[in-house]
C-alpha cells in the first residue's frame, strides 16, 4: 500500500463511509471509491463489506488498523518538523500537561502571538510524554509539574505551589476546622471528623499524586482510596457527583470555583511546575522570550 491508499483506508476506518473519508481528503466520492478499489485488488482480499447499505471493516482491515494508526502518527510528526524547519526560529512547538496547557500557558500564547509572527503548536500529554516528545525532537519545550525528568532532559523551576482541598458545597460546613477556611488532614485520615468524607487519590505516577501519597502516609501508612485517577479534573468531577473530597493543583480547583468549595490545608502540600528541554536541543532565543514572558505573566491562582 502506497501513501494515498492509506490515507483512504485510514479515512474511510475513521468515518465510516467514502463520503465521510471524502470530506476528510478535501477529494470526491468517485476518487475515494476507485483508489479503495484498486488498493483492495492490489491486496488480493476485501477490506470493507457493504451491509445494509453502509461499509463495515473487514477483519483483515482490523488487523491493519493498528499500523496505520503508527503511520499517520509519524505522519503527522513528520508534518511538525516541516513546519519547523520551514518557520524556523519563528515557530514553537510546545508541550504541556492538559491543566497547564490551558489555564496557565494560553494567556500567554495569546498575548506572544498578538504581538509577533510567531507561530505555536501546543500539544498535551503527561510528563513521560512530554520527556519522549522532547527527546524524539517532536516539541521544543515542555511545561509539566515536578522535577524528576530523564538524564536526556534539562530541568529549569518555574513555579511553586500548594495543593488545595476541593470539597463539594454539601460537606462544607463538616470539614471546615475551627481555623478560617482550613482543612487538617490528619483528622480526615484519623476519622476524627464526623462523618469523614472519602479522599479521592491520585495516581503516584504523577507529581501531585506522588507529593499527596507521601502526605497521607506519614500520617497514616495503610490508607488506601477506593478511588484513584489520573488526571485532577476527574478527580473534581468525582467531588462534584459526591463521591468524596480531593486534593488538587489551585489551576483546577479555580476552573471548580462556584461548584466545589475550596480549602487550604493546614499543613502544606507543596508542589513545582518546571520547564523541559532535550539535552540535544537548548532553548533557542525565541524559546528564551517566550519562557521570560511566561514568568512575568505568572500569577498564582489563588
Amino acid at each position: 500500500m502506497n501513501l494515498r491508499q492509506i490515507e483512504v483506508f485510514y479515512a474511510i476506518m475513521k468515518s465510516g463511509s467514502v463520503s465521510g473519508a471524502a470530506r476528510m481528503l478535501h477529494v470526491s466520492q468517485p476518487n475515494v471509491t476507485r483508489i479503495l478499489s484498486h488498493t483492495e485488488q492490489q491486496l488480493g482480499f476485501a477490506l470493507f463489506q457493504r451491509i445494509k447499505g453502509r461499509l463495515v471493516a473487514t477483519e483483515e482491515a482490523r488487523q491493519l488498523q493498528p499500523e496505520t494508526e503508527k503511520i499517520y502518527q509519524q505522519l503527522g510528526n513528520l508534518h511538525s518538523l516541516t513546519n519547523k524547519i520551514k518557520k524556523g526560529s519563528q515557530h514553537l512547538r510546545i508541550g504541556a500537561t492538559p491543566i497547564l496547557a490551558t489555564s496557565l500557558l494560553t494567556p500567554t500564547i495569546a498575548d506572544v502571538c498578538q504581538d509577533t509572527n510567531l507561530s505555536i503548536e501546543l500539544a498535551t500529554d503527561n510528563r513521560d510524554g512530554l520527556c519522549q516528545s522532547l527527546i524524539q525532537n517532536q516539541l521544543d519545550l515542555a511545561i509539566c509539574f515536578g522535577n524528576s525528568t530523564p538524564p536526556a532532559i534539562t530541568c529549569e523551576h518555574l513555579l511553586s505551589d500548594k495543593m488545595i482541598l476541593v470539597c463539594h458545597l454539601n460537606d462544607a460546613t463538616t470539614l471546615k476546622s475551627v481555623q478560617s477556611n482550613t482543612v487538617c488532614l490528619s483528622k480526615l485520615l484519623l476519622n476524627n471528623v464526623t462523618p469523614s468524607p472519602k479522599i479521592i487519590g491520585l495516581d503516584s505516577r504523577d507529581p501531585l499524586g506522588y507529593a499527596l501519597n507521601q502526605a497521607i502516609h506519614q500520617i497514616d501508612p495503610s490508607y488506601q482510596p477506593q478511588i484513584v485517577v489520573r488526571t485532577y479534573s476527574a478527580a473534581a468531577e468525582l467531588v462534584l457527583q459526591g463521591a468524596g473530597i480531593a486534593i488538587v493543583d489551585p489551576w483546577t480547583a479555580t476552573l471548580y470555583e462556584g461548584k466545589l468549595k475550596q480549602f487550604k490545608l493546614e499543613t502544606d502540600i507543596s508542589f513545582s511546575v518546571s520547564i523541559l528541554c532535550a539535552d540535544h536541543s537548548p532553548l533557542n532565543i525565541t524559546a528564551q522570550q517566550f519562557v521570560s514572558q511566561l514568568r512575568s505573566n505568572i500569577i498564582k491562582p489563588i
